[in-house]
């Protein structure tokens, strides 16, 4: 019963020891810490094998060939340790520290396959006992101070590096449980007739995988990679070259309702036939003629498809992996920016309307007004002429001269000339407000506008008075200037009943002034219709500020201020 115990311990010890030196030297991050812990526990397999076939019956060249193969691992393997607990503390180790380690390895296992001629290794070598030389006594010597020395160097490192206490237990139970039991075994306090250290190994190559699976031993960029993979929004998945699906996301399982291991190869010819048949529905669909990679599920969700190839060093494909990214979101900002562009249209068309209704408001009102005043003047003309005729008064040679003149010296030809002059310039300006395009030269010197504007009225006096030096600098706010003035003449020509308007410029170091006064009936309310409005406007486009005033029998007065 013993012995089958012993024979299952040592299979055992075998086991674990092959998965975790598998694990480190196929999935482990590849350095020189992992793959001298890999070497330890390759050595304890060499280790435990021959001790299955201990307990059959043998000769005694048999037994010796097993015990050279055994020992292989047991003399190397306490200079492995050493290394492993050097590398593991990142503290470094001559050279020529090494090669004693080794050569002392190499001299004890030189012993024992000459012991024949010496015995220094075996006193005795039976098949059924053995009696241990001075060579074994130092070799096992040698290989706990191996051991030992490097459960020292890695509490040192724990206790400098704060580390914690089961992390410490976990690596040295690893290394002195294997020791504790060897020295049951060559001391004689357990009789067993096997070697009970393999055994051991079993134990401890469990707290190995504890330090492997939670500690520091695993390649941490491979699980890392598996979790962030695992939490990102875009699905992933990976075939191999057979088409058979080796990995997918959560997100992938989600969308596709694949798993590992189907046909991958299937999946990706109805992913590009979902492309295919999305590119030709929305082919006309704007914003989306340079997008060939987008697919709809029939759940809804619209996906982006990217394909990247895995190559090997000779360039053959050895996987493909298809990575999935959810753009709804993005069609969602597509629709919302075409809602956005049609908003701005309208607020855009619904401005130049605005600007067009107030240009030919105050174009077409300037003009008519303007018009109406000379008509009314010619109208005044000629009821005095008609009336002069009618009392049979003879008139001389200048009195023929100023017939059908008021006080002014303008004639009704004149009044008619100015009228049609002032309909050919308010069409031409009603075109231009219609085009977007300015009438005049919007760099022309704010005089020369105000001087064109008040030679044209007739009705009323117009006096003008400058302070200040006009000059290029203040161009650029000719048009503001000239248009506010325009729409004030045309309201006290309309609405004041005045005889008199005083305009003043003001012509300041970093800004410009304007001010209006007329002597009309003035109003007890102002109110803002489409005149003052465009007024206001201009002005505060410009950046500046107006002022309107106005009482019962006072007149109307307007101030601007502009800044330069």
């Amino acid at each position: 019963m013993t012995a089958v115990l012993l024979q299952f311990a040592y299979l055992w010890a075998i086991g674990f020891c092959l998965y975790t030196s598998g694990w480190l030297i196929l999935r482990a991050d590849r350095n020189r810490t992992t793959m001298s812990l890999a070497a330890c526990q390759l050595l304890i397999i060499i280790w435990c094998v021959p001790q299955l076939f201990l307990s059959l019956p043998m000769s005694r060249e048999i037994k010796y060939i097993l015990y050279g193969i055994s020992y292989l691992g047991i003399s190397f393997i306490g200079p492995f340790w050493l290394l492993f607990s050097f590398f593991y503390c990142q503290r470094p180790i001559r050279l020529w520290a090494k090669i004693l380690l080794f050569g002392v390895s190499l001299t004890d296992y030189a012993m024992f396959l000459t012991n024949e001629g010496h015995h220094f290794f075996y006193r005795v070598f039976a098949v059924d006992h053995v009696v241990y030389g001075p060579v074994f006594y130092v070799h096992m010597l040698f290989t706990y101070a191996c051991v030992f020395s490097g459960i020292g160097v890695v509490l040192a490192c724990f206790r400098k590096k704060q580390v914690a206490v089961l992390h410490m237990l976990v690596i040295i139970l690893a290394a002195a449980i294997p020791l504790g039991f060897n020295l049951l075994y060559l001391s004689g306090v357990v009789k067993t007739g096997f070697d009970l250290t393999p055994p051991a190994f079993a134990l401890s190559s469990f707290f190995m995988l504890v330090a492997v699976f939670r500690y520091d031993f695993l390649d941490i960029h491979v699980l890392a990679f598996e979790r962030i993979f695992s939490a990102i929004s875009e699905g992933v998945v990976v075939y191999n070259k057979r088409g058979v699906i080796t990995y997918l996301n959560q997100a992938a399982k989600n969308w596709l309702g694949v798993k590992k291991g189907d046909d991958g190869r299937t999946l990706c010819e109805e992913l590009e036939r979902m492309e295919k048949a999305w590119k030709k529905e929305n082919e006309t669909l704007p914003g989306l003629e340079k997008e060939n990679d987008l697919l709809a599920l029939p759940t809804g969700e619209k996906l982006r498809l990217k394909h990247y190839p895995l190559r090997n060093k000779r360039g053959e494909e050895t996987a493909q992996i298809l990575l999935l990214t959810d753009v709804g979101e993005y069609f969602e900002l597509l629709r919302q920016n075409r809602e956005l562009a049609v908003s701005e249209q309208r607020l855009a068309i619904a401005q130049e309307r605005n600007r067009i209704a107030q240009e030919v408001h105050d174009t077409t009102g300037h003009t008519l007004t303007m018009i109406s005043s000379l008509v009314k003047l010619s109208r005044i003309a000629c009821e005095n002429e008609k009336k002069k005729k009618g009392e049979g008064k003879e008139k001389d040679e200048e009195g023929a001269e100023e017939s059908g003149s008021n006080n002014n010296g303008d004639s009704i030809e004149d009044y008619l000339y100015q009228a049609q002059e002032l309909a050919s310039q308010g069409i031409k300006e009603l075109r231009c407000s219609i085009n977007h395009l300015r009438q005049g030269n919007d760099r022309e010197l704010v005089t020369e506008g105000i001087f064109q504007l008040t030679r044209q009225i007739k009705e009323i006096e117009v006096e003008v008075e400058l302070q200040g030096e006009d000059g290029e600098r203040y161009s650029h706010l000719s048009s503001v200037v000239c248009r506010c003035l325009r729409e004030a003449i045309t309201n006290c020509l309309k609405y004041a009943r005045a005889t008199h308007m005083d305009v003043i410029v003001k012509f300041g170091k970093n800004d410009l002034s304007l001010y209006v006064f007329d002597n009309g009936q003035g109003c007890a309310r102002i109110e803002e219709h489409n005149g003052i409005r465009g007024i206001r406007e201009r002005v505060e486009k410009a950046g500046g500020h107006v002022r309107f005033i106005s009482a019962e029998g006072e007149g109307f007065q307007m101030v601007i201020q502009l800044p330069l």
